[in-house]
């Protein structure tokens, strides 16, 4: 018997705690806290030693690989990028060459072409040892790497310099997760929320509680008075679709890919369409479980003059919203190394 679960390996931001700063959310003296978001996929036997049969690893900026090194120690199957920021990318060249000085191969790394390209940029000798497998936006692939796992790439709005962002969709067995990744938006077309739907385990950004999107992450919820939900509504009025699909559609796009964005192209969307908080998407697509991550709330503090909250007043507030709202789903803010069953 073996059995499907997700790790926690790094919770916070690009900075969660500014250098002559504290913050309620995260410790500065324990390393974990200062690890970037990271988790990973795996199934693990159910034996004596608790062996992990097989990991894929989503994410993996500043502090990741500290915590794979003290945790089990060993290299996982495959990494799946979300997009091209270096604190999602940075502990990239570091397993990478782990996997290249032990076992003489290129190692797999998926990710959508646009994003690759970037990484590339910033690591250039990574392209020789790499067994790079394209994630087409809105299609699925197999993940060679371990058996019977499906992914699927949904594209995201996380601002002009996040080429190729997405959440992904893995399935196994009956079973759903979705990883949001960064963003201020998902580009999903409405034949897409039915395969959404009552995903077994949502992993999402909660950068900020509320609308920022400046920040270019999405907000918990909008559900707020008419004063505090204006910087969304003047984004809203002064931005168009295009905007949301521009960093996807480069002039040095592959056609293949650029025509995946014909849907919202060759219809009359505007930018009210789509989704630009978490709440609204729990509410669309009812997951069974919802993992809140990245938070940072420093916007709620300089915008809104909202308290930065520590986890456990977090969970709470997202709690008490969720439940007005009448969404049955179970909300964790998690600590770093907690695992979900699945």
């Amino acid at each position: 018997m073996s059995q499907l679960q997700l790790r926690i390996n790094g919770r916070g931001n690009a900075w969660p705690v500014f250098l002559g700063q504290e913050h309620p959310f995260y410790n500065r003296q324990r390393y974990e806290d200062l690890a970037n978001t990271s988790c990973s996929l795996f199934k693990k036997r159910n034996t004596k030693k608790d062996e992990i049969e097989w990991e894929l690893l989503i994410d993996a900026g500043h502090g990741t690989v500290q915590y794979l090194l003290q945790n089990h120690n060993r290299i996982p199957e495959a990494i799946f990028i979300t997009h091209p920021h270096i604190d999602h990318f940075l502990g990239i060249d570091w397993i990478i060459q782990s996997y290249s000085k032990t076992y003489q191969k290129p190692y797999p790394v998926y990710a959508t072409i646009l994003t690759w390209k970037k990484i590339l940029t910033a690591f250039p000798h990574l392209e020789t040892l790499v067994n790079f497998n394209e994630l087409t936006p809105y299609s699925s692939v197999s993940v060679n790497e371990v058996s019977d796992i499906q992914v699927t790439a949904y594209p995201v709005y996380h601002g002009q310099n996040a080429e190729g962002a997405a959440m992904f969709l893995f399935e196994n067995d009956n079973k759903k997760i979705l990883f949001t990744g960064d963003l201020l938006c998902p580009l999903l077309k409405a034949t897409d929320f039915a395969n959404l739907e009552n995903v077994d385990l949502l992993v999402t950004d909660a950068n900020n509680r509320f609308p920022y999107p400046q920040s270019n992450h999405w907000s918990i919820t909008t559900k707020i008075d008419e004063n505090k939900s204006s910087f969304l509504k003047d984004y809203i009025n002064k931005h168009s679709v295009g905007l949301l699909l521009s960093p996807h559609l480069k002039p040095y796009t592959p056609i293949y890919y650029s025509n995946c964005f014909d849907y919202f192209l060759n219809q009359e969307f505007t930018i009210q369409y789509f989704i630009f908080d978490s709440l609204s998407f729990v509410e669309q697509i009812q997951p069974k479980q919802v993992v809140f991550l990245h938070y940072s709330g420093n916007e709620d503090k300089k915008y809104y003059q909202e308290s930065i909250l520590n986890s456990c007043e977090l969970q709470a507030w997202i709690k008490n919203i969720i439940r007005n709202h009448s969404v049955e789903t179970t909300v964790t803010v998690p600590y770093v190394g907690q695992c979900f069953d699945i």
